[in-house]
């Protein structure tokens, strides 16, 4: 089931600008990643972090759905995860069965300190824009960011459909 709307050949443009944007920021990013940090984290696992942050205590059936990805490979992520001491796993409330995750202090301090970074270094490049169309880009990245929030609550809402 797609909820996608006919493209026009604007919006086609701004997708292809987007995307190699998208692309040169993950490339700035990545730089930042190993850049001062004694702890190297895969781009895999950084995902993991990223969407256990946002949903604190899910299972591995969660995170799959949320992932997109194999429960089997992100168990093994997870475990790599827990013996970095960036994971927890601990018991659910609701069944003995069922385990929960569960970032530890050390993994949110290492989210921070990554954040802080690639935010430093993409403040740099963002400083080089002069003052209007750096606020029309901040409109439009926040618009974006709020249809993206929507999309994203939707294609989750379509795997439970599709998993119950």
């Amino acid at each position: 089931m797609s909820h996608q709307a006919p493209t026009s050949p604007r919006s086609r443009d701004v997708v292809r600008v987007l995307c190699a944007v998208m692309e040169d920021v993950a490339l700035l990013w990545e730089r930042e990643a190993h850049a001062g940090s004694p702890v190297l984290v895969s781009p895999s696992q950084l995902r993991v972090l990223y969407a256990l942050e946002r949903s604190a205590g899910s299972n591995l059936r969660d995170l799959s759905h949320t992932l997109g990805s194999a429960s089997s490979a992100l168990s093994r992520l997870c475990a790599r995860l827990e013996a970095m001491g960036f994971v927890e796993r601990l018991p659910s409330p609701r069944s003995r069965r069922e385990i929960r995750l569960r970032l530890t202090p050390h993994a949110t301090a290492h989210l921070k300190d990554l954040r802080d970074r690639r935010e430093d270094a993409l403040t740099d490049v963002l400083d080089a824009i002069a003052p209007a169309p750096r606020t029309a880009l901040t409109e439009g990245v926040e618009a974006l960011r709020l249809a993206l929030d929507v999309h994203l609550e939707l294609l989750t809402d379509e795997q439970v459909v599709r998993s119950a």
